[in-house]
């Protein structure tokens, strides 16, 4: 089962500006983004609709739309949208190819007119206008109906709540109207501009409600599936991963290439190393630890959960490191409200709500911002990945079942599932690095130290002290390394590189990632991942084992505290930063 898709869709008018279009819109996004992020819908918002744009999310969404919301300037036979208007007929035969279609809600003027044909190709309930609405009363009335409709109101109910909120202020009747020939039905001073219209065969459309419980129970219980006897419980992840990475591992390829030629198979035991070596150390660390055990148990299951989940982490990360640089250097970068508040409360989450959160929702929101603004991301091969994000792809139900996994893993598993569990999580674990296999390519690295080498009548160059975050089953001893390169990088910084070998051009991921090492002058490399924030300080999780932690604030690694708080400041809430010369 799928999880029902909300699609809304804004468009204004420069010439007669609707005010409060943008705080309708983040209004309805407050009400239904929550539950988004429990998995019980998919909500997507198009803030400056086009023809288009309406078109791809019908394709894309095939008879997963559930509720259309338009809201902007309408008339008895269009809606207006940016870069041309929309036939009414046209916007209803679109609507009419979804079959699971519920609602559609055409917040602009004077759209009643619009009702008999939508209901006439199937549109079981539309919400529309008889009259001219003001701009706030827009606002409101969909504000009000949104908060019903996502605290377990039907559809009924939550059109009963916002209309009866306007008749305390007018004194207008509510109305219902339930099989109805709306070209007999004139307009009346006595009725509110909204109506809710049913069509007179799908009545009970009226009690539909947003299933709050998991749109989709991707575990299968009672499955009783089995590990093939006699084979290596990890070999098909380790072939799965290798054939992912090999068009960007050298070293898998050789393996694979010398196999053919002895006519055998790859050894498993050199194809595991090469696999756990090709991934930088947040990953890698977490796939050698799967990988060295033979087990089937829950420690199993957490450590499969720990890959998917690190791997998460770290792509939302580099995604979050990279809106920063593109909002530093364009300050016209347009973050919608919606997605500030994303932001906010990703960044607001306590300590114990951040170890359930879905990672995939930062990654949603931080593509949106990309496209909206035509950024070009850094790991070009996101661009790609994203559509599966939106998608009913197979690797979207796989981040989807192990997401639900993280969450059964905090309860206690029966003994009789745990073997066809980690049957079923490891084919979803191998979905997903079919997809991820290109950040094999770039390089994790610690930059510690830039010392300036300059001769007489000589080009200066810049000596790098770092450590290279990879080959983790080579990295014992010490790791640090030195570079020599005529550009330069960041003091004490964890960078993402194309070339390990040419520090230009590069993505810091500070304060995002950083090295305990690299701060305090120490050997190697000690590093975590952003955790949560809570009172004055800023609170780091170490990936080598999910457990210790570290507080950042001013009298401790002050520098990385206010690179974080300059990152809210700057994207966040918006201010302007200062340009720098490069």
């Amino acid at each position: 089962m799928q999880s029902p898709v909300i699609l809304l869709a804004f468009s204004n008018d420069n010439d007669d500006h609707l005010a409060l279009l943008d705080a309708e819109r983040r209004a309805i996004s407050d009400h239904l983004v929550p539950l988004e992020s429990q998995q019980y819908l998919q909500l997507h918002s198009e803030p400056s609709a086009r023809i288009k744009d309406l078109t791809r999310y019908f394709t894309l969404f095939k008879d997963r739309i559930s509720i259309f919301h338009y809201a902007g300037h309408a008339a008895s036979t269009k809606i207006f949208l940016q870069e041309g208007d929309a036939d009414a007929e046209g916007l209803a035969n679109l609507l009419a190819t979804q079959s699971n279609i519920k609602l559609v809600f055409l917040n602009g003027c004077s759209t009643r007119e619009q009702v008999k044909k939508l209901i006439d190709l199937g549109v079981p309930s539309v919400i529309a206008t008889s009259v001219p609405v003001s701009d706030p009363a827009a606002k409101d009335f969909a504000d009000n109906f949104y908060k019903a409709l996502a605290t377990e109101h039907s559809i009924e109910e939550a059109f009963t709540v916002a209309a009866s909120a306007y008749q305390m202020g007018s004194g207008t009747e509510v109305k219902i109207h339930r099989s109805l020939d709306i070209d007999e039905e004139g307009d009346s001073t006595d009725e509110m501009p909204w109506g809710l219209y049913v069509s007179k065969d799908k009545q009970d459309v009226l009690q539909w409600k947003i299933p709050l419980k998991s749109a989709a129970s991707f575990i299968i219980r009672d499955a009783n599936l089995k590990y093939q006897p006699g084979t290596s419980l990890n070999k098909k992840l380790v072939e799965t991963i290798a054939n992912s990475i090999m068009p960007y591992a050298e070293t898998i390829r050789d393996l694979i290439e010398e196999a053919k030629r002895k006519r055998r198979e790859p050894k498993m035991r050199d194809l595991r190393v090469a696999v756990i070596d090709a991934f930088p150390t947040p990953v890698g660390t977490h796939l050698r630890k799967l990988l060295q055990a033979e087990t089937i148990n829950t420690d199993r299951l957490q450590k499969i959960v720990n890959v998917y989940s690190i791997a998460a982490q770290f792509l939302a990360y580099i995604l979050l490191a990279q809106l920063w640089d593109e909002k530093h250097h364009n300050n016209q970068l347009e973050i919608p409200e919606e997605h500030k508040n994303n932001l906010k409360r990703f960044l607001g989450l306590s300590s114990e709500e951040v170890r359930g959160y879905n990672y995939i929702n930062l990654i949603r929101t931080l593509g949106d911002i990309f496209e909206n603004n035509k950024v070009e991301p850094f790991i070009a091969e996101f661009s790609e990945l994203r559509k599966e994000f939106r998608a009913d792809s197979e690797f979207r139900k796989a981040c989807s079942f192990l997401e639900e996994l993280k969450v059964v893993l905090k309860t206690k598993v029966s003994s009789d599932e745990v073997e066809s569990f980690c049957v079923q999580a490891e084919d979803h674990l191998c979905e997903v690095f079919k997809h991820i296999g290109f950040s094999t390519k770039y390089t994790l690295m610690t930059i510690k130290r830039i010392d300036l080498i300059k001769e007489r009548h000589k080009t200066p160059e810049y000596l790098h002290n770092l450590v290279i975050l990879d080959k983790l089953t080579a990295a014992f001893g010490e790791l640090d390394d030195v570079l020599y390169s005529t550009s330069f990088t960041e003091n004490e910084s964890v960078i993402l590189l194309y070339d390990e070998d040419d520090v230009s051009p590069n993505l810091n991921l500070s304060p995002f990632l950083i090295d305990e090492n690299a701060l305090s002058g120490q050997k190697n490399s000690k590093l975590f991942f952003y955790h949560h924030q809570q009172d004055s300080g800023v609170h780091y999780l170490l990936t080598d084992n999910l457990k210790d932690t570290m507080e950042v604030n001013q009298d401790r690694y002050g520098q990385i505290k206010d690179l974080f708080d300059r990152f809210y400041r700057e994207v966040v809430e918006g201010e302007s930063g200062a340009t720098v010369v490069e």
